[in-house]
């Protein structure tokens, strides 16, 4: 029988899953509470607020999740916590404390109270019956939506058939198809299991149910990914039956012998990759064990000393050098190894370079508190003898020791989610991010800058009163932050009123201006802008500006006069938006700026320069010192510690960087960075003297930079080796599986009643393209995001994909029939063509003995036909 599980309990998800069905789903009420929760109308809230509209922000799930829900009922945001408490239900990959925090964090969002200590919520309830994968964690939000469509679809159903409907293992399976996404997500065989246990399996992974059927069935590998999940429901229950009457015995398990071993063909290698805390501080480990804990991605990078290491390995990161010692994670190797500046700063700054791949972490355990393979428990696996103790990071672990390490590993308990402990936590200070993001045209550069800028953004409505007074000031002039709080305080008032006014206040803060500055700052502001004919105020004429807006009484009470509501008419609306505050404003707050290089761009730009400038009334020019967007960008954060900003280079290895950046090229390293005390000293970190006004300038701690640099323009080679020591680089290549063709697996008709597969195109087009010039010069995955059908494609090809091509291989026509495979292929499946013409044909008879002409022609973009475009990646189809 497929409920039988001899790795963890079913009984206690499949009691919860009858509770959900028949409570829930059957009589509109709740899971964890009393109540209607489970009814159309919050449905629809969640379907309105989270499923159309989506937010492809950096922001973690549950920031996004909040902000979406934000406009939704009470009773709509406990649907949404009841939902992400059956999302959670079935991985075991996920700890308990972890699934309890994220469902009573939503629940929190309704202000509704909750019994915390409810046997739903206790760990037995929540452990799991398998892995969900870091597939499923990272695609959380799809599996949601994908949750809330099957529930929307269900309550529209009456009760009777929706009850036949859940039941009915023939008819379920059937009706989930017309969900969107059904084919890819894996909570649709989480809840055939939890409803039907005796026929679905607990097999929720997708390459793992393709695996069995395949191992068993003997079907290749192409005709079982072109199954429906329905099929493949099928075929894992006759296998089943089949294994059943073999072993004589219901109770077995995909996972176990003898089943596993029968499937369960990894020929992939395991590699052992050395940490030394002596040499290496890994100060990124705690926090790729809470991301891994949370589910989230954890990528760290790595040096490896072997060129064979090849995407999907296993790598094991052995703790040595220090007790305690042992194997301390395990993970998937993400790329092919690539040359990136040594991790030693010594030997990054003469130029040394060093060997890295990049890991994407399952597993990371702290021996302090967590239970790992200690170097003893290594050394007493001796079937071939395998080094357990390597001097270097990279090293292949033999077959059976791998075999062996991988069951040792898969039997450890579960990581230990340390408890919060009550009251306050110790604020923490998120270290400055440096990164350049590098790689072919077409990778999703932009796509991730603008991603990563909406990091940095926020609603106006999110802002506290005091956040949003000093987000409105934060471009106003001194005087004109007097004209508002003269504006504010009915036109009339003295000094001390104005300088004590909030505006006025909030402005010192942001100018870290101490109160005794205060009273000539504003005296010299107002002066400045008085009307000329005044009776009471004696300063020179010739140092007052437009607009003369100001005046003072006999006894000295400064007020407005002259056109001031004409000339300052911005400023009324301004005061106006403040004292409406954030509520309700659909404004977004930017904190971050965006530049691009180029060759004569320079430090006058980006950090401070001389400028002309032009009296409007005299036409006097005059020559000012005044700061860059760099400079300006600086400003900010310093003013405003409670929040990070960034700036964000595209194109950064066109402008000369070092020239660029001048003195500043320390000040941006992460322990060089400035942090200041409230009144505008110095803390910590490094200031230095500016070129031009000599003024002491720190680079803010809480400040992020951002660059972008295209490799197929120029490689990151180039680059001031100094400079390639204070970034983290961090590499954006093609990915064939981000491709979604029409259904979201990759490929689209191809008009004629087959199919065109875009990943499997893309992939042979990179590999001709790498070995004829470099990988720097492949084709990014984002030309073939959009194209849903053969004339997109063909579009792409022709418009976007060849003139690129062109570019790469310098207009040489016979390296681009290469690279779509025309040169063996008649004219029929060619998509660049090839005649030549005798100098005869051209001119006539001719003496002279002339060479023929070759000519390159690109078939007009309908006469391209699926064919011609299928034989670039099945050349022999």
């Amino acid at each position: 029988m497929s409920r039988f599980n001899p790795h963890a309990d079913n009984e206690p998800v499949l009691r919860t899953a009858e509770l959900w069905r028949d409570d829930c789903l059957l009589g509109n009420g709740s899971l964890l509470d009393k109540g209607p929760i489970w009814t159309r109308e919050n449905v629809a809230q969640l379907v309105r607020y989270f499923v159309e509209n989506p937010d492809e922000g950096d922001s973690s799930f549950f920031e996004k999740l909040e902000l979406q829900l934000e406009p939704a009922s009470p009773e709509a945001r406990c649907l949404a916590a009841e939902m992400l408490y059956m999302l959670l239900l079935c991985p075991s990959n996920i700890g308990p404390e972890k699934k309890r925090e994220n469902v009573l964090n939503v629940w929190s969002w309704s202000q509704r109270p909750i019994d915390e200590n409810q046997p739903l919520f206790q760990d037995d309830n929540l452990r799991g019956v398998g892995s969900g994968g870091t597939g499923f964690n990272n695609h959380r939000w799809r599996e949601m939506v994908y949750l809330i469509r099957v529930v929307d679809g269900l309550l529209a159903l009456d009760e009777p058939e929706r009850r036949a409907l859940l039941n009915d293992p023939e008819r379920l399976p059937r009706w989930l198809e017309d969900i969107p996404e059904n084919e890819t997500r894996q909570f649709r065989h989480m809840l055939l299991f939890m409803l039907l246990p005796e026929e679905f399996e607990r097999v929720f992974g997708g390459s793992d149910r393709k695996a069995i059927i395949v191992a068993y069935t003997g079907k290749k590998k192409s005709q079982v990914r072109h199954l429906s999940a329905r099929e493949m429901d099928e075929a894992l229950r006759e296998i089943r039956a089949e294994q059943e009457e073999k072993e004589n015995t219901v109770e077995l398990d995909f996972y176990e012998t003898p089943l596993w071993e029968d499937w369960h063909r990894d020929d992939t290698a395991s590699w052992l990759f050395s940490w030394d805390p002596k040499h290496y501080d890994w100060t990124e480990f705690n926090r790729l064990r809470e991301a891994v804990i949370a589910g989230d991605e954890a990528i760290t990078s790595w040096i490896c000393t072997n060129g064979n290491v090849s995407p999907g390995d296993t790598a094991f990161i052995l703790r040595t050098g220090k007790d305690p010692k042992g194997i301390v994670a395990r993970g998937n190797v993400a790329n092919g190894p690539y040359e990136g500046l040594h991790w030693d700063p010594d030997k990054a700054d003469a130029g040394e370079m060093a060997q890295y791949v990049d890991i994407q972490l399952t597993d990371v355990r702290d021996p302090a508190v967590d239970t790992f393979i200690s170097l003893t428990d290594l050394k007493r696996v001796t079937v071939d003898n395998q080094n357990w103790n390597p001097q270097e990071s990279g090293i292949e672990i033999k077959q059976r020791s791998a075999k062996v390490l991988h069951g040792i590993w898969d039997k450890l308990p579960p990581v230990v989610e340390p408890r919060k402990k009550s009251g306050p936590q110790p604020q923490t200070v998120e270290p400055p991010r440096n990164v350049v993001l590098y790689g072919p045209p077409g990778t999703g550069k932009t796509y991730e800058m603008r991603r990563l800028q909406e990091r940095y953004e926020e609603k106006a409505t999110r802002l506290k009163p005091e956040e949003w007074l000093a987000d409105n000031l934060q471009d106003v002039t001194w005087w004109q932050t007097a004209l508002m709080a003269l504006i504010d305080l009915g036109g009339k008032a003295p000094v001390s009123e104005i300088i004590i006014h909030p505006y006025f206040q909030t402005k010192a803060k942001l100018h870290n201006r101490n109160e005794r500055n205060l009273r000539a700052t504003c005296w010299a502001s107002l002066h400045s802008h008085t009307v000329p004919d005044s009776e009471t105020v004696n300063t020179e004429a010739s140092s007052r500006r437009a607009p003369y807006v100001f005046d003072k009484d006999s006894e000295g009470n400064w007020f407005l006069t002259n056109d001031w509501q004409d000339s300052c008419s911005e400023f009324v609306d301004k005061v106006e938006e403040i004292k409406k505050g954030p509520s309700g404003n659909e404004r977004t707050i930017k904190r971050h700026e965006t530049v691009t290089f180029h060759q004569s761009y320079g430090y006058e730009d980006f950090v401070e320069g001389i400028r002309p400038h032009v009296d409007a009334d005299s036409q006097a020019l005059s020559y000012d010192i005044e700061p860059g967007v760099f400079k300006k960008i600086c400003d900010r954060a310093r003013r405003d510690p409670a929040h990070r900003y960034a700036i964000f280079i595209d194109e950064v290895n066109r402008g000369n960087v070092a020239k660029i950046l001048g003195e500043l090229i320390t000040l941006i390293e992460p322990d060089k960075r400035a942090v200041y005390g409230e009144e505008g000293q110095l803390r910590s970190g490094m200031e230095v003297a500016l070129a031009y006004s000599g003024k002491p300038f720190g680079v803010p701690r809480n400040l992020d930079i951002y660059a972008a640099m295209n490799t197929a323009d120029r490689s990151i080679a180039p680059l001031d080796a100094a400079l390639r020591r204070r970034f983290q680089f961090r590499e954006l290549i093609p990915d064939p599986q981000k491709i979604a063709g029409e259904k979201g697996d990759g490929y689209i008709p191809d008009g004629e009643g087959g199919l065109i597969n875009l990943r499997e195109l893309l992939s042979a087009i990179n590999q001709r393209v790498e070995y004829l010039v470099h990988r720097d010069q492949t084709i990014g995955h984002s030309f073939f995001m959009n194209v849903r059908n053969i004339q997109g494609l063909r579009a792409v090809l022709v418009r976007e994909i060849i003139p690129q091509l062109q570019e790469y291989f310098y207009n040489d026509w016979s390296r681009i029939q290469m690279v779509f495979g025309d040169t063996a292929a008649n004219d029929d499946l060619k998509i660049i063509r090839r005649t030549s013409r005798s100098a005869n044909e051209v001119f006539g008879q001719l003496d002279e003995d002339l060479p023929e002409a070759v000519q390159y022609r690109i078939v007009p973009e309908e006469e391209i036909t699926a064919d011609a475009i299928r034989k670039i990646y099945e050349p022999d189809a």
